[in-house]
Order: structure tokens, then C-alpha cells, then sequence
């Protein structure tokens, strides 16, 4: 089973100390969909070889059983997660809030960046599909762990590249060439703001003390607070429908 880096979905009905309410999951699958690129990663948290594309964790939730299955992106460069059939307890399902190094910043850019490569990724084929998913990953990580002011995947005298690793065929030479231009493309667009966050989708943390920290997108859902406003509102749309039936039957008798 090979070791690589990944986004780690996890859930566990627990309180975390942020107060954030977490799902406990069993991952028992975790594969690259569509597939994965090699590249060099050159950062102080880790330098070495790895493979870099989008993830899909598949499991089951411990409170209830049921299934899951997420596309995620990894956050955190300083664990593993390997590939193929496992069996990881450690992992919850979270509010992005819960993790200390995302900022609201961040977040917005993660989400920007998310919601924009989602369809692009959903209709490619191929090795195409396989590039943007690599390029996704490294503008996540670019995003997560650069220093300097501007971004780029390429810059070696950032905190944070990818360059091509000691052995690479041409294949995979070119691909890491295209999904590194496409990284950059991708976080162009974020700074300059024609890539902006949708809050239609919220960022959700897939995180482990022991396998490495992902996230994913899913949709938004109303704050209980608002839930509550929202079903009061509807209690008086009720009363006043009634309100008003009662009024006009009242009419019409008379």
C-alpha cells in the first residue's frame, strides 16, 4: 500500500474544543479520482517526492452506519494517508472553523478556488481531468502554506513549489509542466478577483490526529439560529393564511 499525501475525510460525534459539533467516520477506502501527478514538494514541513491530485475517501459514518463518499484536497503536509483498502478510526467531519491555520482568508480563497474547478474537473477526461485535479492540489496547498505576498506553485525561493522530481518519465514531466500552469492560472484568477467565493458552498474539515487533514465542499445549510428564525417566519405566514380564510368565510356568511 503506498504512502501519499491526501485530504482525510473524518467524522465523530464529538465536541471539539472550538465548540464545533464533529462527525466520527470509518474511512475504509481512499483512492486518487481521476488520478495523480508526481511532483517535488519543496516546503519546510516536507521535501520529497509525492503524488498530487484530488482524493476520494469512502467510509461510514460510526453514529448510524451510513455510507460516504467525498472528493477532498489535502491540507496538512506533515502526515500521511495511504491508498487502497485501510482502516482509519481517527477522522472526523467539522466545520473549516476548527482548524487554527485556515483563516477566514484562506477560507474564501480555498472556496473560490474549490467552486470554480469542481466543473471543470467534472467535465474533463483523461489526462486533462487528471491535470486540473493535480492543479487543484498544489493551488490548495499554495493557498494553505505560502509566506509571500503573491502566489505561485513555481517560485522556488517561496515557502511553498512543486518542481519535478529526480526521476520523472516525459509523461509525467509534461503533465506536472501543464498542471503547474494551470495552478497558476487558477490562483491568478483568485487574486485578481475574477474567482470569487460562493456561498451557496461551504468548506467542510476532514480531520485526524494521525492521517492527514483534508477538506471538501459541500453545500450550504442554514445556522441553527437561522433554521429558527425560518420556522418562525413560516409559523406566522401560517397564522396569518388562517387569520385571512377565517376573515373571508366571515364575509361571505355575512
Amino acid at each position: 500500500m503506498k504512502k501519499i499525501f491526501a485530504i482525510a475525510a473524518a467524522a465523530g460525534m464529538m465536541m471539539m474544543s472550538s465548540g464545533a459539533l464533529a462527525q466520527a467516520v470509518t474511512v475504509n477506502n481512499v483512492s486518487f479520482t481521476p488520478g495523480s501527478i508526481t511532483g517535488h514538494l519543496n516546503s519546510s514541513m516536507n521535501n520529497s517526492d509525492t503524488s498530487i491530485g484530488r482524493f476520494e475517501f469512502k467510509g461510514n459514518y460510526v453514529s448510524g452506519g451510513a455510507a460516504f463518499d467525498i472528493f477532498t484536497y489535502c491540507v496538512d503536509l506533515t502526515k500521511f494517508v495511504s491508498t487502497g483498502n485501510v482502516n482509519y478510526t481517527s477522522y472526523s467531519i467539522m466545520p473549516i472553523s476548527a482548524m487554527s491555520t485556515i483563516t477566514t482568508a484562506k477560507a474564501n480563497a480555498l472556496n473560490a478556488l474549490l467552486t470554480n474547478t469542481n466543473p471543470l474537473l467534472a467535465a474533463a477526461t483523461g489526462q486533462n481531468a487528471i491535470n486540473i485535479s493535480a492543479a487543484t492540489q498544489m493551488a490548495v496547498w499554495e493557498i494553505m502554506f505560502e509566506t509571500q505576498p503573491s502566489w505561485s506553485v513555481s517560485s522556488t525561493t517561496s515557502a511553498f513549489s512543486v518542481t519535478t522530481p529526480g526521476s520523472s518519465t516525459t509523461a509525467n514531466t509534461n503533465a506536472l509542466t501543464s498542471a503547474k500552469s494551470l495552478a497558476n492560472s487558477y490562483l491568478n484568477n483568485i487574486s485578481s478577483n475574477t474567482w470569487t467565493a460562493n456561498n451557496a458552498y461551504q468548506l467542510k474539515l476532514l480531520y485526524s490526529t494521525s492521517q492527514q487533514s483534508q477538506v471538501f465542499l459541500t453545500p450550504s445549510v442554514p445556522e441553527p439560529a437561522t433554521w429558527a428564525m425560518m420556522m418562525i417566519g413560516f409559523g406566522a405566514m401560517g397564522g396569518a393564511l388562517r387569520h385571512r380564510r377565517r376573515s373571508v368565510t366571515a364575509t361571505v356568511a355575512a
